[in-house]
């Protein structure tokens, strides 16, 4: 009996000095996310929260930027392509050749170990961030609103780290997505990564084998992925300088959304522009165009498209309803459970999320607990 526990301890001991000697060490590994997310690393690993730490915000981040801060799988690029074309009244010069250069995504590191120094100095080097003929610049980002007087070791166990209040002068987008559907768009999403990215990253992210898996995946082993990011985001819904929107919206009344988003980041669109950014947010042009959206992470570690060269891989048809008969029974009871425990307080938001529709107005508990002196008026 000795023995063998001897050898769990030595395993045991080995993995932590590993984890602290050489933190990147089990991303060499296959699976090595695993031991990773065991000794206390994010996931997904290659998501990081200094951009958002208040000594490193102002240095990419200023007043009059957008943050679209969608939660996943509920509309991120399409947002951030809606938010770039309308910028630049359908982008006539062709500056949108990689979303990732145009259209930064701070928190994403490129590889295992970079620093913030490099990370930071390739962010600032971006198209997104030097262009200057863009009237406003758009950064995406995956993250919750912070909450003022939570220290930030906590903040960042449950990704609240985004300065919606603190930074006023910062405009916010929100978008959430009826969750059954969220869950089958990231089934093939996750399948749809290149295994030279999975590789670089312990197996990360893992390709399910069934939906089984990827239900498990986001209800047990990443509770709270979906619900949590709706339920921090509700209590801002009706703040200044946050849009929250809904994907049944945007698909329902394209272009009611597309001139509300203009009016919230303040650029007039002349009438005559209107066809072309129509045009460039639409599914088809973003499918003919797909690998403009794949995630360009080219480094000395890995070279191109974080996506799948496949055709289709990525940019989908993003139906409404297509997660409606994935689930089954005892996974319904779970789903609707779950529901209950992150929405059943919030008056409004378990009807909202899954249908979209008009914000409900704050209650009066909110006004109190939320830190607004004078109710916040509805950007409808």
């Amino acid at each position: 009996l000795l023995v063998p526990l001897a050898l769990v301890a030595a395993a045991i001991l080995i993995i932590v000095l590993t984890k602290l000697l050489c933190p990147t060490a089990f991303f060499k590994l296959p699976n090595g996310f695993i031991l990773h997310a065991m000794t206390g690393g994010k996931l997904p690993p290659f998501f990081c929260h200094w951009p958002f730490e208040d000594k490193y915000f102002g240095k990419w981040c200023r007043d009059g930027d957008v943050v679209v801060c969608v939660a996943s799988k509920s509309g991120t690029t399409w947002l951030m392509n809606i938010v770039h074309q309308i910028r630049t009244l359908g982008d006539p010069k062709g500056f949108l050749k990689h979303n990732t250069h145009t259209t930064p995504w701070p928190e994403c590191s490129r590889y295992p170990g970079e620093t913030v120094e490099e990370a930071l100095e390739h962010l600032l080097t971006l198209d997104g961030t030097t262009n200057p003929e863009y009237p406003l610049r758009v950064f995406k980002s995956h993250y919750r609103p912070r909450v003022d007087g939570t220290p930030w070791s906590q903040a960042i166990k449950t990704d609240a780290v985004v300065p919606v209040r603190q930074k006023p002068k910062v405009k916010y987008i929100a978008c959430a997505r009826e969750g059954k559907d969220v869950l089958a768009s990231f089934y093939p999403f996750f399948a749809a990564h290149r295994q030279e990215w999975k590789d670089l990253w312990g197996s990360f992210p893992p390709t399910f084998k069934d939906f089984n898996e990827c239900f498990k995946f986001f209800t047990e082993d990443q509770p709270g992925f979906y619900h949590g990011y709706i339920a921090d985001w509700w209590a801002y819904r009706h703040d200044p300088n946050v849009l929250m929107l809904h994907y049944a919206d945007l698909k329902k009344d394209i272009k009611g959304s597309l001139r509300k988003i203009a009016r919230f980041v303040g650029v007039d669109v002349p009438e005559s522009a209107w066809p072309l950014i129509e045009s460039k947010v639409s599914l088809k042009w973003m499918q003919e165009n797909e690998d403009i959206f794949k995630y360009d992470m080219t480094t000395k570690y890995f070279e191109g498209n974080v996506m799948s060269d496949e055709k289709g891989s990525f940019v989908r048809k993003g139906a409404l309803g297509e997660g409606k008969s994935l689930l089954s029974p005892e996974q319904e009871k779970k789903w609707q459970e779950m529901n209950d425990q992150y929405f059943g307080d919030k008056p409004g938001l378990a009807e909202w999320a899954l249908n979209g529709g008009p914000l409900a107005p704050l209650t009066e508990a909110e006004k109190k607990t939320g830190g607004l002196t004078t109710p916040l008026l509805s950007k409808q």
